[in-house]
């Protein structure tokens, strides 16, 4: 996966990032940080031009 933020707007690629996505395969996240008590994170595929939201799971492990 690529991902970014976005600190001041929602979690959706923006225009520039529709633009310079150069990978199709590849799951694009962003993470918002609008409401910084509740970061929101989003997935995206981005295919010439056309996105489709992916489906994502934040988990939270301990380390072993």
């Amino acid at each position: 996966a690529i991902y970014h933020s976005h600190t001041h707007t929602q979690a959706y690629p923006s225009a520039t990032d529709i633009r310079l996505a150069a990978y199709p395969d590849a799951t694009y996240l962003i993470v918002t940080l609008q409401d910084r008590d509740h970061p929101d994170v989003r997935g995206f595929s981005i295919i010439d031009g056309v996105v489709t939201e992916k489906r994502v799971v934040v988990t939270d492990r301990e380390m072993a």
